[in-house]
């Protein structure tokens, strides 16, 4: 056996001697999507072309063929989402170790066809595309600096971005002058909602994303409930996490700067048993001590896990986690000086003259965390037939503690929601012909809602914890025809939904009366057609209805009322168990022209969206049963109007220049007044007028970047303490700009990278409130990344 051992060491000493590694890079002079990211590399022995090996270049275009045996070898590439090649051929001789780096120039006309998902829940080029979509690729993200999600999504035309006073704290997107909880956000085609949140939507945690580890971000502008249910009224983003590379590879990074910035993140990945295993691993940690008032510290650590498994050839398996933990202290809300007797009308907002930006609040914090694991499952029955399984099980918890501190009164209170929702679909791609693909599955849903008040005597605790399941069905049919210029699809999606009986604490149930019935049923349908001229010119119209089902929140909240007498304390309702779901309308068509080899991109879309049914809040009081709602609280009502036009041209002058640029006007109205007695009809928080530019310029290693974002001003509501009414105030828009710039330094030949870069943001040090919050002044941070 001593023998057998030492020969079989012997083999593999000479193997390892004769064989050789062939690494280099690939790089593109063509359109943004013609990266070297896309290419798969191959080498074929002139002598046997039987012998072949392979390998995908990762993020950066970096290839390795190891254990290549000595010869001369055929060198070619294509797409990975296509078998358009890349390179002319070229034929190299290995020799056994390391060889010297071969550099590869993509120089076919033909894009690399780039995919999204995010249109149809299923793999098409953005040529098949017949909706109006978005790709935020990790090559624009790296060139900002970016690293949190909000951040990066600013800049997307007929999105309106906010945050309330820095970093971690409250972050919404409005789209298409819709309200935050129109956006439905995924991770890797999952939804990802908060179910203790007011709406059942994603924005209480919004601030928590960072960009740890992510490959792309794809945005869906237009309705997408029949494809992705609740909230996808206006539109849905989908945070997509890095597939593994087949090799090792990894990245540490540190930024410092300005308000207090600390921030640091790892990343790696690799592949296990030959590629049959499959892994990455990202953590982040992003704190700010000091903030804009130097008091507003909040940090941040994400953690995201991605493992994928192929047992056999035509079966695959992946688990994905995103952990978050969070915290941040919050200030007290903006508040009105000399506040006039009538709220009715528009008053333009002075900051010290009738009103106060958001004051310390030293006693007042907040701390999130959610859990998202995900588990797939994908089998190719036949190349017509895949079959795929889901599991999400979603985890969030959010504790808010305010003192006695800060100004106005306060008393002390601790509220603390909870909110589980566990997600299992099934779905089934049929693809009968070449020109036909079929999607049919059932999704099953289960929510559950808790709220628990903890005051310092203990005589206003409470808890209520509230429970929804649902059973979906839904198909779609995607048709090309006429050589694949024409492009048809259609999908229908019905939701059945299971209210349960809440249960409340001992000296509070206010919904015990009631007699609950099920929610009815929401239907929703989506059709799209596009069609592409030999001129480079593709027309394109979608229509759908969109419906979000009520937050259990908005059915079963309440609050602890210490106003009551004579008698003991009480609980109120605030919500209503009978609420209906909301119902949308949305319709958008466009045209898009592709020029000069496709250097240049333009794209002109009208879109036009009918709240037909919504859910407000109002001072509707009953009683039903021990059921008590007299200071009013969520009710059924009319919505509103929101409609108009998203201009946009991305342009590559030359092979180092790209320039994005968008125009975004937007006429959004109510038909119930948001702040009762003001006569504003106009959508709160929407300016009519967006503009937004990303440019970067590429001198050999060094790059920068410059992108701006300008709106004109809007309207938003200020509560008065002084009044206890709310007020509509006209705040000037915002024109923040960014300029980051950096260089990548090469070490030891070329395997490893260290890549230097620094921004400097709001470079023009404007001035400017978000709904009253105060903004970041100029700052700026440095970063150091090491590659490898």
């Amino acid at each position: 056996m001593k023998v057998f051992g030492f020969i079989l060491f012997l083999a593999a000493s000479v193997f390892a001697q004769s064989s050789g590694t062939v690494t280099g890079r690939v790089i593109s002079n063509l359109t943004d999507d013609s990266d070297g990211s896309h290419a798969i590399v191959v080498l074929t022995s002139t002598k046997d072309p039987k012998d072949r090996i392979s390998t995908k270049c990762d993020a950066n275009g970096n290839f390795s063929l190891e254990n290549v045996p000595p010869g001369d070898y055929r060198i070619t590439g294509e797409s990975d989402v296509s078998a358009v090649p890349l390179f002319g051929e070229k034929v190299i001789r290995v020799a056994s170790g390391q060889n010297p780096p071969v550099e590869l120039t993509v120089t076919n006309s033909v894009r690399i066809r780039e995919t999204v998902n995010v249109a149809a829940d299923a793999t098409q080029t953005l040529e098949q595309v017949s909706k109006t979509v978005d790709v935020i690729g990790g090559q624009e993200m790296r060139d900002r600096a970016d690293f949190a999600l909000v951040d990066t999504l600013r800049t997307v035309p007929g999105f309106r971005v906010q945050q309330l006073g820095g970093f971690g704290r409250t972050a919404t997107i409005k789209t298409r002058g819709l309200r935050n909880q129109d956006t439905a956000i995924l991770i890797d085609g999952i939804r990802f909602r908060d179910v203790s949140s007011i709406t059942g939507d994603a924005s209480a945690f919004l601030g928590d994303f960072t960009l740890t580890s992510v490959s792309k971000i794809e945005v869906l502008r237009g309705s997408g409930s029949s494809l992705y249910g609740t909230n996808a009224i206006g539109g849905v983003v989908d945070f997509q996490t890095p597939q593994p590379t087949e090799e090792l590879h990894g990245q540490v990074s540190a930024a410092t700067g300005g308000l207090g910035l600390k921030r640091f993140r790892a990343n790696v990945s690799d592949s296990l048993a030959k590629g049959k295993i499959g892994f990455t691993l990202g953590v982040s940690r992003t704190a700010y001590t000091e903030g804009i008032d130097k008091d507003d510290d909040a940090d941040n650590t994400n953690i995201q896990n991605r493992i994928e498994f192929h047992p056999a050839r035509n079966t695959h398996l992946s688990a994905r986690f995103f952990v978050s933990n969070a915290f941040v202290r919050l200030n007290a809300d903006p508040d009105t000086l000399n506040a006039p007797p009538s709220n009715f009308g528009v008053t333009i907002a002075q900051h010290g003259v009738n009103f106060i930006s958001d004051a310390d609040d030293p006693d007042s914090t907040q701390k999130s965390k959610f859990f998202n694991g995900q588990f797939v499952l994908s089998h190719a029955f036949s190349s017509k037939i895949l079959f795929e399984g889901s599991y999400s099980g979603l985890i969030t918890s959010r504790k808010n503690d305010n003192g006695t501190l800060g100004p106005g009164f306060q008393s002390a209170s601790t509220s603390i929601f909870d909110g589980n929702i566990h997600t299992a679909n099934a779905h089934i791609n049929w693809v009968p012909n070449a020109f036909n693909q079929v999607t049919a599955g059932y999704e099953f849903e289960y929510e559950k809602f808790g709220n628990d008040g903890i005051t310092p005597t203990g005589a206003g605790d409470f808890f209520t914890r509230a429970f929804q399941s649902s059973h979906t069905f839904y198909i779609q049919d995607m048709v090309q025809l006429f050589d694949r210029r024409l492009q048809l699809a259609g999908g229908f999606r019905a939701q059945f939904f299971d209210l349960k009986s809440p249960e409340f604490s001992l000296t509070n149930a206010p919904y015990s009366g009631v007699v609950l019935s099920g929610p009815p049923p929401a239907y929703t349908f989506d059709g799209s057609a596009a069609y592409s001229f030999s001129t480079g010119t593709k027309l394109r119209a979608h229509v759908g209805n969109g419906y979000r089902v009520p937050s259990l929140y908005e059915r079963f909240g309440t609050f602890f009322n210490t106003f009551t007498f004579p008698g003991p304390n009480r609980f109120e309702a605030l919500g209503d168990p009978m609420l209906e779901p909301e119902k949308t309308i949305a319709f958008d068509t466009g045209i898009e022209q592709s020029l000069f080899d496709d250097r240049a991109r333009l794209s002109a879309t009208y879109f036009y969206t009918k709240l037909l049914d919504t859910i407000g809040f109002g001072s509707t009081v009953w009683d039903i049963g021990t059921t008590t709602r007299r200071f009013g609280g969520y009710l059924n009502t009319k919505g509103g109007i929101a409609r108009g036009a998203e201009l946009s041209a991305k342009v590559r002058p030359t092979s180092t220049t790209d320039i994005f640029v968008s125009y975004t006007y937007t006429n959004s109205d109510q038909i119930v007044q948001q702040v009762a007695g003001s006569g504003v009809t106009r959508t709160l928080g929407i300016p009519s007028q967006q503009f937004t530019v990303v440019a970067t310029q590429r001198v050999g290693r060094f790059w920068a970047n410059f992108d701006l974002l300008a709106t004109n001003g809007y309207l938003a509501p200020i509560f008065s303490s002084e009044t206890f009414n709310s007020y509509v105030f006209r705040f000037r828009g915002n024109r923040r700009a960014d300029v980051t710039a950096g260089y990548t330094f090469p070490l030891r030949k070329d395997r490893f990278e260290l890549r230097l870069y620094g921004t400097i943001e709001n470079v023009f040090d404007h001035n400017y409130y978000e709904n009253g919050f105060r903004t970041p002044g100029r700052s700026a941070r440095v970063g150091l990344a090491l590659s490898f």
